[in-house]
């Protein structure tokens, strides 16, 4: 695997490495996926695969492939975090396919938060859901 140098914004401002002005570190993995992340836009989401590329040294389909993994990852958080679906998290990993949404986020059709708000309104549309959950009818 290959390492993304970032380097200190004032002495090369050009340099396509340089994010945020960091000083002089070498990341890997994720903390290099998270830092190609930061300040990104929703239009910009779908040419991070390229970087991904670059970074491991793999095809344009497996760099897809690892930012749709770590957009679901992202995304589970988020419903761990959430206080209307945190109880509900296993649930919604057997019923509903995360990695459809965050292979949306991937292309940048729409954003994580977008996620919670489709996984939130389908739950409270779902009729099962709406006669047994306390926390849904709470919300209403």
């Amino acid at each position: 695997m290959n390492s993304f140098r970032v380097e200190d914004g004032s002495s090369e401002k050009n340099n396509s490495n340089n994010i945020n002005g960091r000083n002089n570190k070498i990341l890997k993995g994720k903390n290099a996926i998270d830092t190609l992340h930061d300040n990104i836009t929703k239009e910009n989401e779908k040419n991070i695969n390229l970087k991904i590329s670059e970074i491991y040294g793999v095809d344009y389909d497996e760099a897809n492939e690892i930012h749709m993994n770590y957009h679901t990852l992202r995304i589970k958080n988020l419903v761990k975090k959430s206080e209307i679906l945190h109880k509900m998290s296993s649930t919604l990993e057997n019923f509903f396919d995360i990695s459809i949404l965050s292979s949306k986020v991937v292309t940048g059709e729409i954003t994580e938060n977008t996620c919670l708000d489709i996984l939130i309104n389908t739950i409270k549309n779902h009729k099962e859901y709406q006669k047994k959950d306390r926390y849904i009818n709470f919300y209403r």
